[in-house]
């Protein structure tokens, strides 16, 4: 549930397979302090305010649902899903560098990016993921951000 306006609104985005839902999300507290969470949290609402005003300057009408406003709030979501999870894991990627050791001679080996679509909470999203290959060892390998 999100929280929009001081109203909680459930979202359902679909049938991602999420089967490491709740490892993730102990992850993600792991990586912000609780307090920084909440300060996100504090921020996305005004973003929430800011679409709904954005959506009906003039504030909704009485034709419009609660369903219709769930899903114009739904869109948004997974838009800034996808735009922050392409961004966040971009920056990862970027601080690998051009080079990496190859995990089995310890040789340095040019890194390639090759784009690849994946599934997160709220939908799909284009991943740059850093490739490696060993002419030595003639292998490829995926270092880890």
């Amino acid at each position: 549930m999100i929280a929009i306006g001081g109203y909680g609104v459930g979202l359902d985005f679909g049938s991602v397979n999420c089967h490491k839902f709740k490892d993730e999300q102990d992850m993600a507290t792991k990586a912000l302090s609780e307090q920084r969470l909440k300060e996100i949290e504090e921020i996305a609402a005004g973003w929430g305010k800011l679409l709904a005003r954005e959506s009906f300057p003039e504030g909704p009408g009485l034709d419009v649902s609660l369903a219709d406003m769930e899903e114009i709030v739904a869109r948004a979501v997974r838009g800034i899903v996808h735009g922050a999870v392409e961004t966040m894991t971009g920056d990862q990627a970027q601080q690998l560098g051009e080079q990496a050791p190859c995990p089995d001679c310890g040789k340095m080996c040019k890194l390639k990016r090759k784009s690849r679509s994946i599934a997160v909470r709220g939908g799909r999203v284009q991943l740059d993921e850093p490739v490696g290959h060993c002419p030595t060892c003639r292998r490829d390998f995926f270092p880890s951000a």
